[in-house]
């Protein structure tokens, strides 16, 4: 708000330091006998005015409080033409027009709050009394002729500024309640997505995200030539542990497991389960004996750790490992040969399987 009472101040002080003082030619018009003295006031006056104006241009006064030094300015302007006002003859209503101008400017035009402009017109009406009572006497209409002018300006000056600020206030409010609902509606696109992508037993990615991360790790791998390794995993015993034991152990069984895989991966590695008993582990810049390795060590913790299944003997998992080839020209490839080698595992379960040929780079069960 003060910034933008001083910018709208700055603009309306250098219209009254031009406008003030060649408004010298509206004395000539109107009150040709005054114009002389009228305009050494209007010089005398313009010197405060323009000394406010440059503080609330170039000082940190100016930046804290601009609404002091504008009220200053307008005030300033109204005190001289109720000076001119006390030593007419004639053309009241002219000057009291004139300055009924900076209520009007004030109301509409200024960006303030609405107690300043409040301000600004008792300040004027007191001010002018005071002039009054200290000049000549003037006849009783030009005092009425005067103060009618003034007060009617005041007044829908006031009412004007009221409703404007009464209107900026709903627009800001409307701004707002805009700017929660964007958020709101972010927040809840954001959510839908991590949901989109995560499963919700696990807390794991799921195939969707496991699609994604492949075909971006694929695409690095193809544009840095590193290579990357999957391990797929699948839960030997799920069916039966769900037929003899139930879907509640079955659920703790597949939370086992991925907390299991989660903690003894690394941060770079992408997990997820992909079906109803399987898992995958992408390990980037793995190779195809790293990730036997991994996939052995991961093979026996499950066999050692789990023990949701203790009913039925223990819970075991068989794993397909299959690294990047320069030849794959999609995802697919790799999920192929690694779909195929965790088939070959599932045979003979609680097994390691990273080869194609029958027998071939088998982990033997622990």
């Amino acid at each position: 708000m003060r910034r933008a009472t001083r910018s709208t101040g700055i603009g309306a002080g250098a219209l009254c330091a031009v406008g003030f003082p060649v408004w010298i030619a509206f004395d000539y018009l109107v009150a040709p006998e005054r114009a002389g003295d009228f305009l050494w006031l209007r010089i005398a006056f313009l010197i405060p005015i323009l000394v406010m104006w440059m503080a609330l241009i170039f000082s940190r006064f100016g930046e804290r409080h601009p609404e002091i030094l504008l009220l200053g300015m307008t005030l300033t302007i109204n005190l001289a033409i109720g000076v001119m006002l006390a030593q007419l003859d004639d053309h009241y209503a002219a000057y009291a027009l004139g300055m009924s101008l900076t209520f009007y400017g004030g109301a509409f035009a200024l960006l303030w709050s609405p107690r300043w402009m409040a301000t600004l017109v008792g300040l004027t009406l007191a001010g002018m009394a005071v002039i009054l009572l200290i000049s000549d006497p003037i006849p009783t209409a030009a005092v009425a002729t005067i103060f009618f002018y003034l007060g009617t300006a005041g007044a829908l000056a006031l009412i004007g500024q009221y409703y404007r600020q009464a209107e900026a206030w709903r627009e800001f409010k409307g701004l707002v309640a805009l700017e929660r609902e964007q958020r709101r509606s972010s927040e809840l696109v954001a959510e839908l997505d991590r949901i989109s992508r995560q499963d919700p037993l696990t807390g794991l990615g799921n195939r969707r995200a496991w699609d994604e991360a492949l075909e971006r790790e694929m695409a690095l791998a193809e544009r840095r030539g590193e290579s990357f390794s999957i391990l797929l995993i699948d839960l030997d015993q799920l069916k039966e542990i769900n037929d003899r034991l139930g879907h509640p152990v079955g659920d703790t069984v597949l939370r086992s497991v991925a907390r299991l895989l989660v903690e003894n991966s690394r941060e770079s590695d992408v997990i997820a389960r992909i079906g109803g008993d399987e898992f995958a582990l992408l390990a980037p810049d793995s190779d195809l004996l790293d990730a036997t390795e991994v996939a052995e060590k991961m093979r026996r913790l499950v066999e050692e750790e789990s023990t949701a299944a203790a009913g039925i003997g223990g819970v075991t998992i068989s794993v397909g490992v299959a690294d990047w080839e320069r030849g794959d020209d999609a995802p697919e490839a790799i999920m192929l040969r690694g779909d195929r080698r965790l088939y070959m595992a599932k045979t003979t379960r609680n097994v390691v399987c990273a080869g194609d040929g029958p027998g071939r780079d088998l982990a033997p069960q622990g």
